[in-house]
């Protein structure tokens, strides 16, 4: 009988002991989980959020915007050409909200790791974005003039932000080639470079020679590992320049994926350096103020159905 309740007794033990040990261990890996998965997920709203509390702690003085060195900054440009009023708050809470207003070619600069989003209105309409650390963005007019928050190419002050990164579909590439009858004689210029696939494949189909211009470091290692992989590195060169400001007089082509804003500023640059005769080939964007240049247009379809245009010039 003794025996019988030593071995109940024991049986007790080992489950209090068990529990505890859960209790302890278990409900920290809970907790851990439930941080990244808040991490990942940072759309949950704050009801939902448990620890949205210790978030609004965190960004207790977001109106300075003070933030941690080791984080990289966010900017904000405005290229609309009138200003610009928008709000910034943190992530998960409406307090501490900060409202800004942005000249024409200002930059707001937010230097930390405070996860925010920011708030603007388009006609009636409140449009409500999240913001990556690191990254640059920019307010432009779309193609209904309406305002729209882009991302951005870079985030510097002594340069015109021309065009966020958009990749040209090779369709397209194939067909602006195409159009401006690139040989193993002409060398293209490509400003705006993104990946450098136009003047890559301009070297590998068509022997010519290319130069890719972009003021963004990314793009300038993408274009270079692009050209060693297709075997044409001695015939590109790829060049961490501002568009604006680079020699394009050696050109016989020149292509472009910029925005129609965009070309109206380069369009002096393109008059006072090309050699008459060269061809500037653009992809969906006219070049206002060349009406009288213009010798070919192009509609092509991509492989998504998406209708795209090109535009072919002759200086």
């Amino acid at each position: 009988m003794q025996r019988r309740i030593l071995i109940v007794l024991a049986v007790i033990l080992i489950c209090i002991v068990g529990i505890a040990l859960y209790m302890t261990v278990g409900t920290s890996g809970s907790k851990e989980t439930l941080s990244s998965e808040l991490k990942n997920n940072p759309s949950m709203d704050a009801a939902e959020n448990p620890l949205a509390g210790s978030k609004e702690n965190l960004s207790a003085d977001l109106a300075a915007f003070t933030l941690a060195p080791q984080k990289k900054e966010i900017t904000i440009r405005n290229m609309t050409g009138v200003p610009v009023t928008y709000i910034l708050k943190p992530l998960g809470s409406d307090k501490n909200s900060v409202e800004k207003t942005l000249a024409p070619q200002d930059i707001d600069r937010l230097s930390g790791g405070i996860e925010m989003a920011i708030v603007f209105h388009r006609n009636e309409s409140e449009i409500l974005y999240w913001l990556d650390s690191g990254k640059p963005y920019t307010f432009r007019f779309d193609e209904n003039d309406e305002l729209e928050l882009y991302d951005g190419s870079h985030g510097s002050s002594d340069a015109e932000d021309l065009a966020p990164f958009v990749p040209t579909p090779m369709i397209i590439v194939e067909k602006m080639l195409e159009m401006a009858k690139v040989d193993k004689n002409d060398i293209v210029f490509d400003l705006g470079c993104g990946d450098g696939r136009i003047v890559i494949t301009a070297a590998k189909k068509h022997g010519a020679h290319g130069v890719g211009i972009d003021i963004d470091p990314r793009r300038i290692e993408e274009s270079t590992a692009g050209a060693r992989e297709a075997g044409v590195e001695h015939l590109v060169e790829f060049r961490l320049e501002d568009a604006m400001k680079t020699d394009i007089s050696k050109a016989t082509i020149v292509t472009l994926y910029l925005l129609t804003k965009s070309n109206e500023l380069l369009r002096p640059v393109l008059e006072k350096k090309l050699k008459p005769g060269v061809f500037v080939v653009s992809h969906n964007y006219r070049i206002p103020g060349w009406d009288q240049k213009e010798i070919d247009f192009f509609s092509i379809l991509d492989a998504l159905g998406e209708e795209h245009y090109i535009y072919l010039y002759q200086k």
